[in-house]
């Protein structure tokens, strides 16, 4: 359940690793205004299982240049968990440190950096790592598309 806390901090699917660069220059699909916008969680994987979502329920996470912030709301629009705080990019190294969260299970995730790789393809967003726990995620989210947009 610490993932369906967290979650993206927060839930997800199996994913590969993007491949490094011949520089130290990120690669273009991975430069800090790739991950800018709004994602919805599309799949979700704690140590190797499959997690379910509760029916009716939304997660996202929206990315700013400099913090991003993930929601769960339910089919009613209460947000259930919620967190947030910085996040750094470096080619296809993504770390959020957690500095603020209600909701079950954050507790023990404020004030900790979680590390991932990921990977941006085709609007979604590839995401796995090991969190500061020791649980090993693999998520998929897929961009949101603006409002107003078809």
């Amino acid at each position: 359940m610490l993932r369906l806390r967290w979650l993206g901090g927060l839930l997800l699917a199996a994913v590969a690793s993007a491949p490094l660069a011949p520089t130290s220059r990120p690669l273009p699909s991975q430069t800090p205004q790739a991950v800018v916008g709004s994602w919805r969680l599309v799949s979700a994987k704690a140590n190797g299982k499959a997690i379910s979502v509760p029916a009716g329920t939304t997660i996202l996470k929206h990315v700013t240049p400099t913090d991003f912030i993930f929601v769960y709301y339910d089919e009613h629009g209460v947000i259930t968990v919620a967190g947030g705080g910085p996040y750094r990019l470096n080619g296809s190294r993504y770390e959020e440190t957690v500095k603020y969260g209600i909701g079950e299970g954050m507790g023990p995730l404020i004030g900790k950096t979680q590390v991932f790789t990921l990977r941006i393809d085709g609007g979604r967003w590839y995401h796995n790592g090991k969190e500061s726990d020791g649980t090993v995620v693999e998520e998929v989210w897929e961009r949101v598309p603006p409002s107003g947009a078809p």
